[in-house]
């Protein structure tokens, strides 16, 4: 009888969940074009999607960018996380202030943050403007192949910090005082007691934080397509805009599928490298 109050959350994530997953599998192995999918025929074809999808040159480019996406976002994200972190384990006046206005990045909608950037990084946007009044612009932000890619991932850095922030956060409150007294009357600087007392006891709140951070940004999807929709000239694809590309606009939803389903495969393969260096 318990079980029975845990039915409807099983079938929520068999229904909302599961399903829409293994059915995301069968279609990669399958020939899901328009016409097949109206039909209703849509015969079974082994691999092939997943060989044309691994020939595809904009495969791979989307791959790397994918990669270098989130190894610069979760890397600047954590840092700065870590250093505000840091800042707010002092009291100072404005205190509570200043963390709800640093949460405002992480609570605001992902298409406000999208538009906002996007705004910014026009050719008449103020980071223009001000590069222009020093001598430096104007800059073709998100026109130019070389600087749309790292436009997006500032964007991205701005959306995700206060996550790795509050979490890190919550982790060093949780840090026993008496350690860090005893530590400092021993005679251990401050930079000491961060590196031999603050990184060691957040080491399982860290690799909580990369693993998710992985997760979200390995996914991300709207920030890019609005601000770049993946150009210009392929510049700015990951996987997640180049299989929204290939299934709604090439209408291949068998391809389409194959690529969503080897970015499944890239996050697995991420979190378990980070699982490995942690052992290590």
């Amino acid at each position: 009888m318990p079980y029975l109050f845990i039915l409807p959350c099983v079938l929520f994530c068999l229904i909302l969940l599961l399903y829409p997953v293994v059915y995301s599998l069968t279609l990669s192995f399958r020939q899901a074009t328009v016409d097949t999918f109206v039909s209703g025929d849509m015969p079974f074809n082994g691999l092939i999607q997943y060989q044309a999808a691994l020939a595809d040159p904009v495969f791979w480019r989307a791959v790397i960018n994918t990669v270098l996406f989130a190894f610069f976002s979760i890397l600047f994200q954590f840092t700065i996380g870590f250093l505000l972190a840091l800042l707010f384990q002092v009291n100072f006046p404005l205190k509570n202030l200043c963390l709800a206005l640093l949460l405002i990045p992480w609570v605001s909608p992902v298409l406000t943050a999208a538009n906002i950037f996007k705004g910014l990084f026009n050719e008449a946007g103020p980071i223009n403007q001000f590069a222009h009044l020093v001598g430096l612009g104007p800059f073709p932000w998100l026109a130019n192949p070389a600087y749309a890619f790292p436009a997006t991932i500032v964007a991205n850095i701005w959306i995700g910090f206060p996550f790795n922030f509050v979490l890190l956060y919550a982790g060093m409150r949780s840090i026993p005082v008496d350690v860090y007294e005893a530590a400092r009357i021993d005679g251990a600087h401050y930079w000491q007691r961060v590196a031999k007392i603050t990184l060691p006891m957040l080491k399982p709140v860290s690799v909580a934080v990369l693993m998710l951070g992985t997760i979200y940004t390995v996914k991300v999807f709207d920030l890019v397509w609005i601000m770049t929709g993946g150009g210009p000239a392929n510049a700015t694809h990951l996987l997640s805009t180049y299989a929204y590309q290939v299934g709604f606009s090439l209408l291949n939803f068998g391809e389409a599928a194959a690529i969503a389903t080897l970015m499944v495969l890239l996050v697995l393969l991420l979190n378990l490298l980070q699982l490995l260096l942690r052992r290590a």
